[in-house]
C-alpha cells in the first residue's frame, strides 16, 4: 500500500487540510493519508500553546467517516521536539514501505535547514504541494550539492535511490490556522472554515481565546 504522512502542528485542522490531502490522495492514487500532529515543532513557535492531544482529537473528528485517512500519535505521545525523519522512519518501518511526505512549496524550500536533512531523501518520496502563488526555487537551490543525485521525471525528480520529488498542483483555498485562530480570539465565527465537529470542540474548550 502507497502511504502518504502529512504533518504539521494542524493548530486547528482546517477545510484546506482535508481538501489537499485528499487531492494528493486521488493524484497519487495513495491507499492512506496519515495526519501527523506535531508536539513541538523545530521552526517555529506553537501558537497558543494548545497541547498536542488536543490538536489530535481535533483531527481525529475531522477526518472521521473517511476510511482513507487516518491519525497518528507518534510525535505527540514522545512529548520531545518533532523530527519529520523519525516519523518518516517510523511509519515506513511500520508499514514496510517508503512513505510518501506531503508538504507544502514554502516548506519544501527550507528543507536543508531539517534535521538530518541529508537523510530525509533516503527514506521517503516527498510531495510537493504547489499553488500559482507560491514560488518554486530551482532544486540546486534547495537540496545544494545533494541535487545532484536527481534526475529530471515527468512529475518532478528521482534519486538514485529511486526515491521521487513530485510537484502536485493543488487547490488553493484561502483559509489558515493563524486566520481561524484569530476570529476565535475576536468571538467571531468559524462555521465552514473547518469540520463543524471541530468548531464545536473549539468552541466548548474555549480553545484559541
Amino acid at each position: 500500500m502507497k502511504i502518504g504522512i502529512f504533518g504539521g502542528t494542524f493548530n486547528p485542522i482546517h477545510i484546506g487540510h482535508l481538501r489537499v490531502a485528499l487531492e494528493v490522495k486521488e493524484k497519487l492514487t495513495l491507499g492512506k493519508v496519515i495526519f501527523v500532529p506535531s508536539h513541538m515543532p523545530p521552526h517555529k513557535n506553537l501558537a497558543n500553546n494548545i497541547p498536542g492531544k488536543k490538536r489530535l482529537q481535533m483531527i481525529q473528528m475531522a477526518i472521521k467517516g473517511n476510511p482513507f485517512f487516518e491519525a497518528s500519535d507518534f510525535e505527540v505521545k514522545k512529548e520531545t521536539t518533532s523530527y519529520s525523519i523519525k516519523t518518516i522512519r517510523f511509519i515506513g518501518n511500520e508499514y514496510k514501505t517508503t512513505p510518501y511526505f506531503i508538504l507544502g512549496q514554502d516548506a519544501f524550500n527550507e528543507i536543508s535547514t531539517w534535521f538530518e536533512a541529508d537523510k530525509l531523501f533516503d527514506y521517503a518520496h516527498f510531495v510537493v504541494m504547489t499553488r500559482p502563488d507560491a514560488d518554486k526555487v530551482p532544486l540546486n537551490k534547495v537540496l545544494g550539492k545533494k541535487a545532484k543525485q536527481f534526475k529530471p521525471i515527468e512529475t518532478g525528480y528521482k534519486n538514485n535511490k529511486n526515491n521521487e520529488i513530485i510537484f502536485a498542483e493543488v487547490s488553493s483555498l484561502d483559509i489558515s490556522s493563524s486566520h481561524i485562530r484569530d476570529l476565535c480570539k475576536k468571538r467571531q465565527s468559524i462555521k465552514y472554515l473547518t469540520p463543524k465537529e471541530v468548531e464545536e470542540y473549539i468552541l466548548r474548550e474555549r480553545l484559541y481565546q
